[in-house]
């Protein structure tokens, strides 16, 4: 009678060892699934997020005015005057068309080759319509004033018929003109009296 009940505890026990230890499997298998599917999703995330973020080093941005576009090639004016080629091709992402005149932001390894241009967003962009510009009379060149701004920038105003000119003009003056922005010159005025 002892071994019987003995036997039926040994049972009892396998039984339970046998269900804790299916239990312990499987819980051991779904830790496994989880800690994989984690590791996965996280490699796949860096993978994407390395995709989207290009290498950084050696990047400008250059904001200015596009002078021309020749073939794969864009010149550009930048904010302090100076023109800089930049290299276009299929990887440059360009966001819009582009053509002569038109204000771009690019971002432009050290090698001068555009990753991506925009158009500037309108609270980056000069705000349109007449800009006053400040500066001395360098020299009059036909129907262009040639202008150096109080930055000291160097503007070509157009000036014709429909530009109101207050009093006559020469090389030297302080002048006050209103321009497009195309610098075309709506008026030209002496920022002080003229010298004698």
């Amino acid at each position: 009678m002892k071994q019987r009940e003995l036997d039926r505890r040994q049972i009892h026990i396998s039984v339970k060892e046998k269900i804790m230890m299916q239990r312990y499997g499987l819980m051991l298998c779904t830790a496994l699934v989880a800690g994989t599917t984690l590791i996965v999703g996280l490699a796949t995330a860096a993978d994407k997020a390395a995709e989207m973020i290009p290498i950084t080093s050696g990047l400008q941005t250059v904001q200015g005015d596009v002078l021309k576009i020749e073939g794969d090639s864009y010149v550009v004016k930048d904010m302090t005057g100076k023109e800089i080629r930049l290299h276009v091709d299929k990887t440059t992402k360009l966001e819009g068309s582009f053509k002569a005149g038109d204000k771009i932001e690019a971002q432009v390894t050290e090698k001068g080759h555009a990753l991506g241009i925009t158009k500037p967003l309108v609270a980056d962009a000069q705000i349109p319509g007449p800009q006053t510009v400040k500066g001395d009379v360098l020299k009059m060149d036909g129907e262009f004033y040639i202008v150096k701004d109080m930055a000291g920038k160097e503007i070509r105003l157009h000036v014709d018929k429909t530009t109101e000119l207050e009093g006559s003009f020469k090389a030297g003056d302080q002048i006050e003109a209103r321009a497009t922005e195309k610098d075309h010159a709506l008026s030209i005025k002496h920022a002080q009296p003229p010298k004698l």
